[in-house]
């Protein structure tokens, strides 16, 4: 009887070992899936960052027109976190200044705060063009030069 014993005892320890072997490999292979798994995440993260900062360093322009009686204001928005500098603001293809409905003596500021607005004064009358203007906006920021904004402003 010490015999059959012993060799239960030595398949029950060979079933043993095999069972940790199996566990060991499971083991591994999941410890490997979690790994890339948590690589992909830290990928994610590093870009949702890189993003969140270019971001902060964007200024992002908008322009609206006003009617006030027979004349307007042209207002452009910075809905951005960071300046625009270097601001040049073209109607119908044209630098604002040379435009028939540009006031020399209410020039358009070149720089816009974040989160800012600035407005001009535009005189419209029988002798200059009525709206609807193609207006660009080109400006520079933290995240680089020469970005732009084209629309068509109507009342």
């Amino acid at each position: 009887m010490g015999d059959i014993t012993s060799w239960v005892g030595l398949v029950i320890a060979a079933f043993s070992l095999g069972v940790a072997i199996i566990a060991i490999y499971i083991s591994g292979r999941a410890q490997k899936v979690a790994n890339s798994v948590q690589l992909r995440l830290l990928e994610i993260e590093e870009q949702r960052e890189k993003h969140r900062i270019d971001v902060s360093k964007q200024a992002e322009l908008r322009a609206e027109l006003r009617k006030k009686g027979n004349s307007g204001r042209l207002y452009i928005q910075n809905s951005g976190a960071a300046e625009a500098r270097n601001m040049r603001v073209e109607l119908d293809g044209r630098p604002l200044s040379e435009h028939l409905v540009a006031s020399p003596q209410h020039p358009i500021p070149d720089l816009v705060g974040p989160y800012d607005e600035i407005s001009c004064f535009l005189t419209m009358n029988s002798h200059t063009s009525k709206p609807p203007f193609k207006i660009r906006i080109i400006w520079d920021d933290e995240s680089g030069a020469d970005r732009n904004y084209r629309s068509t402003l109507t009342w």
